[in-house]
């Protein structure tokens, strides 16, 4: 990850908020700093001049750790001003009737990348996403992964979102 983060750092906070707060792509790609909250460790999704959220369950406080927050402080303090989290030449479009990302340029590097270090999944952006969710899930459960996802409904977390890697089994206490 120390090649992505210094050879491209657009890329490299692409993964950080894909992979560390399971935002979507949309999310990214339209985040501003004013949505960044240092002082609470969260990010804000919620519907902007930009863009819209995807539902009004993705409208949210995200809890992020303080390492990840201490990453993205250092990227805004040494960066150009920019109102956005990901630097990008593109204007947003948020009124486009088509699938409009300013970033679409770097979302592609970042999928050549991804693609180049073993993810060979349709889509690599968005298995960051699914991979915070079974993060969440294997260590604080199902319903928790859900509220992190900002899913509607917690069937769509159990069929979209969750990487069974091990058997879900009980195991058997000790008797006797």
């Amino acid at each position: 990850l120390q090649d992505l983060r210094d050879d491209d750092p657009e890329c490299f906070k692409i993964f950080l908020l894909g992979l560390q707060t399971g935002l979507r792509q949309r999310e990214i790609d339209v985040i501003t700093w004013r949505q960044v909250n240092f002082e609470k460790s969260v990010i804000y999704t919620e519907t902007t001049e930009h863009g819209h959220t995807k539902s009004d369950a993705s409208e949210s406080e995200i809890d992020v750790s303080p390492d990840v927050m201490a990453i993205l402080r250092k990227f805004r303090d040494g960066e150009p001003q920019s109102e956005f989290v990901i630097r990008s030449e593109v204007a947003p479009r948020p009124n486009a009737n088509y699938g409009h990302y300013r970033c679409q340029s770097i979302f592609r590097r970042l999928t050549a990348w991804l693609r180049g270090n073993g993810v060979s999944t349709h889509k690599p952006l968005h298995e960051l996403r699914k991979e915070f969710g079974s993060q969440i899930c294997s260590t604080y459960g199902i319903y928790a992964a859900s509220t992190a996802l900002r899913h509607a409904s917690i069937g769509v977390t159990r069929d979209f979102y969750l990487d069974k890697k091990m058997p879900f089994v009980s195991p058997l206490p000790k008797i006797g």
